[in-house]
Parts: structure tokens; C-alpha cells; sequence
């Protein structure tokens, strides 16, 4: 065989060995029955008549992969001999390939350390800024620098003369912008690939690996830093860290969760007053977009699809049913809770209540556009969608969800998930999952404005009598007489009779050369920057909730727990175990990782 046959067949798997175009190791692990004891050490190839792992070819490919992906070696040398036993030696080869190409976009290795990624989206930044300099700001210059970023999945909108576009190329110069798209590119493909080297199930790291929990955890750290080493001071000498105000913000998760409750209730109590039924539907994907079965070994029907995806399928199929429903003049309102089965791939519960002569035609909607994907397979009909009507009897639908967002906020009020776990340490491994695939967690469906009940909370004393009903219901916490002030439940947003009340806020910008002060209503990048809520608005009579001028002092970042460092250390070094050795993490171990102890 000449050596272009010879070249040509490695790069397709077609030759004798079944190796491909993929790489190999330089340790090989133990516990195989076709590993000869005398050779697991691999330092020098040994012929194939000695050697049942392949030829020379095989071992240089697998450990150029093993090498240009250091912290997943481990779990790739595993799930690669595992393939190897249960397939053959040309499916493991070709299964370390995807992987390899997963994490590598074009020349960029996402297994790169934090200092060669940084360096990567510098030099990125300069050839854009460099061409925008050679070719001016025009189509040109815009056109090149889609194309680079184009390179590494960054999608930017095509130009168009009509619309700013020199924001973009703004962007596209800052190695900052670079840096966040490609950590957050870095982060998602990193974890999709720990799903599918099956790390991420209920046996193993239920929701998120270990990874997605240690990069949240430094987030969060990070985050509590910021907030904790800066303040807010305005005209009256008031002084803050914006650690108090998160405090006291439904950013902090046990408000949000009083607040969601809260809500939840005064809905149920709507419905009663107004006859209302309540249903709880329960959706779930297609078997081929989950990577893991119920038992913990792998779905051989994965299609790759990540948690993201499934929820964008989720949000259209959503799209289609309301539209359907709207059309029936069907209004539900109610609640939507998107949570992560134990190998991550989301599902939806439908907290709703509606007419009840409705009921039979909504979940109608629903199973149709349930079942519009591979209706027909197997277990399709009992699982996709399922629907149980709430009965007052039996208890309130209130405490019917109550759990879902208890093991999803905090974990407080419950033990452990459904899966037997802690249920903290479930709650902050959700946490991570919804970071790091930017799926919105809780949403309120039909009902008056949440933006405006928070806003009336604000006002001190108000006795406009536009406002007067919905501020007292407000501010003493009832959201069903909030509901009913704002012409009840099912009423179209924009016919409500208080509506949010929007200005610009230009930013005074100083020449440091003249001192010439002048204002502009545009972004670091030259956006034009959204309007800001200052108040509400009813018959033309405006209301202000925020009246005082807010100036915040930065501040050194000092409290940084150097303990943490450790704690990532630790999760890495748990994370590094041989999986072979059927060894998980203990309860202690985990809350110890995450920092929870």
C-alpha cells in the first residue's frame, strides 16, 4: 500500500485497524481482560500479535486526543475502553473523534487553560480591530470580522446599512466581548461533553457535573466579592454595598421564592372567587434528546441535542399551543417551572387554571403538539405529556407545586430530590444547570405585570386614585387583589390600567482634555442603552418610585475566600477519580466541594 493509501484510510477508519483519524494516550488505564498487566504502561508500542488495542496508528491518534484534553483524560481513556469491550475498537475511535472535534472549533482548543484562552481572544480582538483600521468602518470591514467570528461559532446579524453597525464592530475589537462569548462557548461545550461521556445522571453528578458546580461556585464567590467591596450613595449621604441591596432584592433566592409563592396563592385564590379549575401538565422531549436513561447507562438514541436546544423546543412547541389556545378563546394563567431530569435534558410543569368547560380542549392542545415530534414511539403517549387536575379536596395547587420550587430555589422546606439526594446540594447543582445554559427557570403565564406590583411596592403613601386599589393590595402582599385591581386575570397586558413608566437617563461623560461635561444615551459600545423604569404610569398621570440619584464607589476586592481555591482543588481531585472504581461522591464530600459546608 502506497503511503497516500496508507494516509487516506487513517483519515477515513477504513484501514485493517478500524483507528480513523482520531488520538490516543500516553497511560493507558487497568482493568481491561485484553490488556495484557506488562503493557499497561504503554510508554512503547508493542506489536498487534502482542497487543489487542490496535496498531501504531491507533495508540498515536488516541494520545494526541488524551493530550489536547488534559482534565478530561480520565473519563476519555474510560469511556473509550468501554466502547472498545462492549463495540469495537473502530467505534471507540470514532466516539474520542467527536468528542475531539466537539472541542475543538477551527483552531481554538477549548481544554486550553483561563491564560491561553485569554491570549486567544486578544488576538482575536486586534486582527478585528486591525481590520476595521485597514478597511474603515464599512461593509467590508464588517463582513471580514463576521467571518472571523463565524470561525468560532460566534453568530453576528448580517449587515445591514439601515441599522448601527458600528456597535459590532466595537465589540468585535474588545478582547472583554471576546472573552465572555468564547467562556461561555468554552463552559457549554465543555459540560455537553461530560454528558456525553456519561458523568452527568443520577448515579453519577445528578443535573450538572462537577465541573458546571465548581465554575458556578467560583461565580458565585466572585460575585459575593463585587457585591460585598462596593457601595451606592445618594443625595441624602445614605451609603449601601450593593450586598445589602441584593439582600433585599428578589435576587436573593429565599425572596424570590416568597415572592413566587406568594403570587402562586393569590392566583389560586382568583380562581376560586372566579370558578376557576386548575390543571397541572407535565411536558417532557422526545426519547432521542435525553443522553442518559432512567437506569444511568447511556441512551444509544442521543442525538446530541443540549439542555439549551431542548428548551428552545420546549419555547416552540409553547409558542404553537398558545396560539392554538388563543384561537379556542382559551386564557389560561398560572405558572411554568422548567427543571432538569437527573441527566440535565429539561422538562416543563404547567401550573394553570382556566374555565372548566376549557379543560378538555386545552389538554387536546397540548397532547397534539406534545406528540408532533416522534409521536408514535414508544412510551410517547404516557410520558410526553401528562396532565392531573387539582382538587381542593386534596389540597391546594398552591402546595401542589410548592416542592418544585423548593427543589429549585434554595432547597429549603424538603430533604432530598427524587432522586435521593440532598436537597441543597440539588438545589445548587439546578442552580449551576440553569447558569450555564441560560435557561429561565420560573415564569409567570397571563396575570397583570410583576415589574408593575414591585414598583407600587416602592411608593411610600400613595393616594392617586388610579393607583390607590392595586397599591394597597401591593403593599400589604396580596397578589389577588392585586389581580383584581388590575382588571383580573385573564385581561390583555396592555389594557391594564397602570402600566411601567420608562425615561432615558443620558450618562455625563467628561473630556479629560477640556473638561467639557456632555451626556450621552449610548453604551461602552456605542449601543443606544435602553430606557430605565422610573415610575408608573395610569390616564396620563405619572407616578415616580425612583426619585433618588444613586452614585456607586468602587471599592478594592478584598474579601476573596482563599479557602475556595481549595475547595476547587478538592472537586477537581474528585473529579479525577477512576469512574471504573464505581466510586461517587458522598453527601459530605459534595457539600464540602460546593462549598456548602
Amino acid at each position: 500500500m502506497s503511503t497516500d493509501e496508507s494516509q487516506s484510510n487513517q483519515a477515513t477508519g477504513t484501514g485493517n485497524s478500524g483507528c480513523g483519524f482520531f488520538s490516543s494516550e500516553t497511560q493507558l488505564v487497568s482493568g481491561s481482560p485484553k490488556w495484557a498487566q506488562k503493557w499497561q504502561n504503554f510508554d512503547n508500542f508493542l506489536p498487534l500479535s502482542e497487543n489487542n488495542i490496535g496498531t501504531r496508528e491507533c495508540y498515536s491518534y488516541r494520545k494526541k486526543i488524551f493530550e489536547r484534553h488534559p482534565h478530561l483524560e480520565n473519563a476519555l481513556k474510560n469511556h473509550y475502553l468501554e466502547i472498545f469491550h462492549d463495540k469495537s475498537l473502530r467505534e471507540a475511535n470514532l466516539f474520542i473523534g467527536r468528542i475531539d472535534k466537539e472541542l475543538i472549533i477551527h483552531d481554538l482548543n477549548l481544554s486550553n487553560s483561563e491564560a491561553e484562552i485569554k491570549t486567544f481572544c486578544e488576538n482575536m480582538s486586534f486582527r478585528c480591530r486591525s481590520t476595521v483600521i485597514k478597511y474603515g468602518e464599512n461593509k467590508t470591514a464588517y463582513q471580514i470580522c463576521q467571518g472571523i467570528a463565524k470561525k468560532y461559532s460566534i453568530d453576528i446579524d448580517t449587515f445591514d446599512s439601515e441599522l448601527p453597525f458600528i456597535p459590532t464592530l466595537n465589540k468585535l475589537s474588545c478582547p472583554k466581548w471576546w472573552l465572555k462569548k468564547i467562556n461561555t462557548l468554552r463552559k457549554r461545550h465543555v459540560e455537553q461533553v461530560h454528558r456525553k461521556l456519561n458523568l452527568v445522571h443520577k448515579n453519577s453528578a445528578c443535573y450538572a457535573s462537577n465541573f458546571a458546580s465548581a465554575v458556578r461556585n467560583t461565580q458565585l464567590k466572585n460575585s459575593y466579592d463585587y457585591l460585598n467591596s462596593n457601595q451606592i450613595t445618594n443625595e441624602h449621604g445614605q451609603s449601601y454595598t450593593l450586598l445589602d441591596i441584593y439582600n433585599k432584592s428578589v435576587s436573593n433566592p429565599r425572596i424570590r421564592k416568597a415572592e413566587l409563592m406568594t403570587r402562586i396563592r393569590g392566583f389560586e385564590e382568583v380562581a376560586t372567587e372566579m370558578g376557576h379549575a386548575g390543571e397541572f401538565y407535565t411536558l417532557t422531549s422526545p426519547s432521542k434528546m435525553h443522553a442518559v436513561l432512567s437506569s444511568g447507562k447511556p441512551n444509544p438514541k442521543f442525538d446530541g441535542s443540549t439542555p439549551k436546544e431542548v428548551n428552545e423546543y420546549f419555547n416552540n412547541n409553547w409558542k404553537l399551543i398558545r396560539s392554538a389556545l388563543q384561537k379556542k378563546d382559551i386564557h389560561p394563567y398560572g405558572f411554568r417551572v422548567v427543571e432538569p431530569h437527573h441527566d440535565a435534558t429539561p422538562h416543563w410543569h404547567l401550573l394553570l387554571f382556566m374555565l372548566p368547560q376549557d379543560i378538555h380542549k386545552a389538554r387536546k392542545v397540548f397532547s397534539k403538539y406534545a406528540l408532533k415530534e416522534e409521536g408514535n414511539e414508544r412510551g410517547a403517549k404516557q410520558h410526553r405529556f401528562k396532565a392531573i387536575s387539582i382538587d381542593p379536596k386534596k389540597g391546594s395547587a398552591a402546595g401542589y407545586i410548592a416542592k418544585y420550587i423548593s427543589k429549585n430555589i434554595a432547597g429549603d422546606d424538603i430533604t432530598s430530590d427524587n432522586y435521593g439526594n440532598d436537597s441543597k446540594i440539588a438545589a445548587s447543582k439546578i442552580d449551576a444547570w440553569s447558569s450555564l445554559w441560560g435557561i429561565r427557570q420560573f415564569q409567570q403565564i397571563g396575570g397583570p405585570s410583576v415589574t408593575v406590583w414591585r414598583e407600587l411596592r416602592r411608593l411610600k403613601g400613595n393616594t392617586e386614585p388610579e393607583i390607590s386599589k392595586a397599591y394597597n393590595a401591593a403593599d400589604s402582599g396580596d397578589w389577588a387583589a392585586y389581580v383584581m385591581a388590575m382588571g383580573g386575570a385573564i385581561l390583555p397586558r396592555r389594557n391594564r390600567p397602570i402600566q411601567p413608566f420608562y425615561e432615558e437617563k443620558p450618562t455625563e461623560k467628561i473630556d479629560i482634555n477640556t473638561g467639557e461635561i456632555s451626556k450621552s444615551n449610548l453604551s461602552y459600545y456605542g449601543d443606544i442603552k435602553p430606557a430605565f423604569i422610573v415610575g408608573l404610569i395610569s390616564k396620563n398621570t405619572i407616578s415616580r418610585t425612583r426619585t433618588m440619584k444613586w452614585t456607586k464607589k468602587m471599592s478594592p476586592m478584598t474579601t476573596y475566600d482563599p479557602m475556595f481555591e481549595g475547595n476547587n482543588k478538592e472537586l477537581a481531585g474528585l473529579l479525577a477519580l477512576d469512574r471504573r472504581r464505581g466510586r461517587s461522591l458522598s453527601n459530605e464530600e459534595e457539600k464540602s466541594a460546593l462549598g456548602l459546608v
